[in-house]
């Protein structure tokens, strides 16, 4: 937790020195596709790979986002000529949001995860819930969201469990000027019943342009399950750097 308090004061502190500028928000359909790829050969035989496309609309009082992403890695053995899996997961998402008043809305979410090296094998949330938005304009947004949820879960090794749980969330992003933008999001998601049995998800990523459409994208995650499979830890820390594609 410690970790996680870090970064989220961090955070604040950049949102309350930073300048709000107003621009105009863009209409439609906004889509981006991201690839990343690390090749190692000679003392080590490494490969490691991943891909993700979100996309967003906004229209009269009503907001969207999907996205999807996956990662494949593995390593060969020179002793052996084997090669391991040392990475293998993917994930969806969908948000529908409805606007109430100008700061506050509903939302309906439904995200779904997959992680081999994890022992997961399959995570399902359905969370109905409650939003504000703290911070809104063209520049900065900054939003909270708590509701009541239901997860379908399977851990390798542990079986099935099914339960119902609570989300509090938070998300921000932050237009840093016309070429540069930073992204946030961390959720929370405990047991009803067992509160020291949950989910922390959290995700950072900072994007440049380099051209109109094209972007270099660095992203720091971290999914960490306080009851992890058997044999697995609790933490997945991933460090990806790539480009990215908007279109």
């Amino acid at each position: 937790m410690k970790q996680h308090t870090i970064l989220y004061t961090g955070l604040a502190g950049l949102i309350a020195s930073s300048t709000l500028a107003i621009a105009e928000e863009p209409k439609g359909w906004q889509t981006t596709a991201n690839v990343n790829a690390s090749v190692a050969k000679g003392n080590s035989d490494t490969l490691l790979v991943g891909a993700a496309i979100k996309t967003l609309k906004k229209w009269d009082k009503n907001e969207v986002a999907l996205g999807s992403d996956a990662t494949y890695g593995n390593n060969r053995d020179f002793n052996t000529g084997n090669r391991t899996t040392t990475a293998q997961n993917y994930g969806a998402f969908g948000q529908y949001n409805r606007l109430i008043t100008e700061r506050w809305y509903f939302a309906a979410l439904v995200d779904g995860r997959q992680d081999r090296i994890a022992g997961i094998d399959y995570r399902v949330s359905l969370v109905p819930s409650a939003g504000y938005y703290a911070i809104k304009n063209d520049t900065i947004t900054l939003s909270f969201e708590a509701g009541p949820g239901y997860i379908f879960e399977r851990l390798k090794g542990a079986g099935t469990d099914n339960y119902l749980s609570l989300r509090v969330a938070e998300n921000f992003r932050w237009k840093i000027n016309d070429r540069a933008s930073l992204s946030q999001k961390i959720e929370f998601l405990p047991k009803i019943d067992e509160f020291e049995n949950y989910v922390m998800n959290f995700d950072l990523t900072l994007s440049s342009k380099v051209t109109e459409k094209l972007s270099v994208n660095v992203t720091f995650q971290d999914f960490y399950r306080s009851t992890p499979a058997p044999g697995r830890k609790e933490n997945d820390l991933r460090l990806l750097a790539g480009l990215g594609y908007t279109f």
